[in-house]
């Protein structure tokens, strides 16, 4: 099989051996992925793309035959594309995409060799211990990871299938004997509470969506078998909120899919493994994230299994020297700093020459240098073809349009969907102030009328009770403290209407204009929260801060100007610095807003809530970094007063303090 990637063909074959995409950015690298996995497509191979920014997943969007005639495209290469190619993307804790969620506990039914499932379950314990948030490093880390070790392995000998973390929760606080015998040592009964608690809070709240909602991860469906269509799946980490929740999907994804490669060994190309920017996954040095030791061991045993590995990064200095030596094949873009072509010509030390080193610095946009001695002599300078679909970031509601005529196709879990406040009656913040006391300060509150008889005062038509809509959401963080850890609980009250948090102490009441951001993406938030820490920064300080590309940084700052959030306040040389545009005033999270005093109440007229609980949920982990744990609606009594004079006006009164109100 033979791929035209532009002004060479590159056989297909020759990924089983991997291939490796480096390149500063803006040089292409992204692009000379996405033409390979479009080929790969062609020809029948199917692939699963981690997609961590949202560049990956317009290959969903094929582009029109016209445009694909003035780019010199082949006609019926794309047309084959559009007829036999189905392009899905998964969204992980999300409605946005295809939503699709992980159970860590499930095993493979084949029995591996003793080697391969000491490997397996250490993965798996590693990644639970480390979203639970212990230090692998600790004694507490450690002997965590090992109770949950002996207990996977347990199950895993004795065939017992783990539905869920309350199972295993559940096992933690009745151990099985052979488990007590062999890890005694560990066992403290106060850790152990602890470490079952912690399991417990992964059953809850916006981190359960995680596991329970969605399209249960199957290699098979990720893969399209059965299916008649080649597939390309984009797993689109944008929709986890943090960098924590992504490293544990991927770690998850690559032990089920090293399990499948196990089950289904290939002599040839049976699918591709791609991840778009590597670095941060796999990083040089001692940092140990989750997904660093199974991408290395994928990197080394895929290619016996009919598993080629696509990966791309701009830093070559940042990833592991060790992961280096498993790829075949390297597509060398532009590189500007000495430090990344002096650790590439370390690499590529007998491959080539010094003088073609000195030409990384000038490549243009989609040129490269690739070196591959299982398929050329000498090194190639090739130019990248365009491509057969559209080559853009792709925001979360822009995936939400594109992936709803695949929705039906799925059997999706609506469990644990999205934190409903319950329906069964309703709570309001305790009134003090009855109609007969709220018709006296009404009275006060009248306005003189000057007519031609003399001074009147308007009239009072009507007073009606309301409830105001208040979001309730219980949150908790992780707490350093002088002896260990511990979970910190609080409470954020939101204004339904708006979104903007409310906070009420005794008999007062204050809004912050928090209502802006609510509905922004994390990366969204995440630039406005760096701009009002630090103000006026240009895109490469954002880019630099957020770790994310300079590229997608314009995109988020477009947009957020165009919601009227950011304003352009000068330039730096060429680059374009940014700051407010509306000054944000979000308070910090205090006890006392869980000490809220409320009665049940079925007077009133309710009034209907106008915000999403799923995007406050954003915003309270982007923002705070605190995690929802439940959410419940209470409401807010207040009185409407109507006047009759010249005009008819109205006046909003709380039935807590009688000041008025601008809700």
């Amino acid at each position: 099989m033979e791929a035209n990637i532009g002004n060479i063909d590159f056989p297909l074959e020759l990924l089983k051996k991997h291939l490796i995409v480096l390149g500063s950015t803006g040089s292409g690298k992204t692009v000379l992925g996405k033409v390979l996995i479009e080929e790969a497509a062609t020809n029948g191979i199917p692939s699963i793309l981690i997609d961590p920014q949202g560049d990956l997943a317009s290959l969903a969007i094929p582009i029109s035959d016209k445009e694909a005639e003035k780019k010199n495209l082949n006609i019926e290469k794309l047309k084959k594309f559009k007829k036999y190619v189905k392009v899905v993307i998964f969204t992980p804790a999300s409605s946005k995409g295809i939503p699709i969620c992980i159970n860590p506990l499930r095993l493979s039914k084949k029995k591996f060799g003793k080697e391969e499932l000491i490997g397996i379950l250490t993965q798996i314990s590693n990644s639970i211990v480390k979203i639970l948030g212990y230090d692998l490093k600790s004694d507490k880390g450690k002997n965590a990871q090992a109770i949950l070790y002996l207990i996977l392995k347990h199950c895993a000998e004795k065939s017992i299938n783990l539905n869920s973390f309350e199972d295993l929760s559940n096992l933690v606080l009745s151990l099985p004997e052979d488990v007590k015998n062999e890890g005694e040592v560990f066992f403290e009964k106060k850790e152990m509470l602890q470490l079952a608690k912690k399991l417990k809070y992964l059953t809850i709240g916006e981190k359960s969506l995680i596991f329970q909602y969605g399209v249960p991860l199957d290699i098979n469906l990720l893969l399209g078998k059965g299916k008649g269509k080649t597939q390309i799946s984009i797993i689109y980490l944008n929709s986890l909120k943090s960098s924590e929740e992504k490293m544990f999907f991927l770690s998850i994804l690559a032990t089920q899919l090293y399990q499948w490669m196990l089950e289904n060994p290939s002599k040839k190309l049976q699918a591709i493994f791609m991840i778009d920017e590597i670095s941060p996954f796999i990083p040089a040095g001692a940092e140990k994230p989750v997904t660093k030791e199974i991408l290395k061991l994928i990197f080394k045993q895929a290619r016996k299994y009919g598993i080629g590995c696509i990966v791309g990064t701009q830093n070559p200095g940042d990833i592991d020297y060790k992961a280096f030596s498993q790829f075949g094949t390297w597509a060398i873009g532009r590189l500007t700093t000495r430090q990344d072509i002096k650790k590439v010509s370390i690499a590529l030390k007998s491959l080539s020459t010094k003088k073609m080193f000195e030409k990384l610095p000038k490549l243009k946009p989609g040129e490269f240098l690739v070196f591959s001695p299982d398929a050329y002599k000498k090194v190639k300078e090739i130019k990248v073809r365009w491509l057969m679909t559209e080559h853009r970031t792709l925001m979360e509601d822009e995936v939400k349009k594109l992936m709803e005529r695949f929705k039906g196709e799925y059997n999706i879990k609506k469990k644990g969907k999205e934190l409903k406040p319950k329906k069964e009656g309703f709570e309001t913040i305790k009134t003090k102030l009855d109609l007969k006391e709220i018709g006296k300060i009404a009275e006060k509150r009248k306005r003189r009328l000057f007519v031609i008889f003399g001074p009147e005062k308007e009239k009072i038509e009507s007073i009606k009770l309301k409830l105001l809509p208040v979001l309730k959401f219980d949150v908790v963080k992780k707490k350093r403290r002088l002896f260990g850890e511990a979970l910190e609980k609080r409470c954020l009250l939101f204004n339904g209407l708006n979104g903007n948090i409310i906070r009420l102490k005794g008999d007062s009441q204050k809004e912050f204009n928090s209502g802006k951001l609510i509905g922004l993406t994390e990366r969204e938030l995440s630039v406005v929260k760096e701009l009002s820490k630090k103000g006026r920064l240009t895109n490469a300080e954002l880019a630099e801060r957020l770790k994310i590309t300079e590229n997608f940084v314009n995109k988020l700052v477009n947009g957020l100007m165009k919601k009227g959030l950011i304003i352009r306040t000068g330039k730096a040389g060429r680059a374009n610095i940014w700051d407010l545009a509306v000054s944000f005033k979000i308070p910090k999270i205090k006890k006392a807003d869980s000490k809220i005093e409320t009665f049940s109440c079925l007077k009133g007229e309710i009034i209907k809530a106008k915000i999403k609980n799923s995007d406050i949920q954003r915003f309270i982990q982007g923002w705070y970094g605190f995690s929802v744990i439940g959410c419940s609606k209470i409401y807010y009594p207040f009185y409407e007063i109507y006047y009759v004079g010249k005009k008819r006006r109205t006046l909003k009164l709380s039935a807590i303090n009688g000041k008025e109100l601008k809700w």
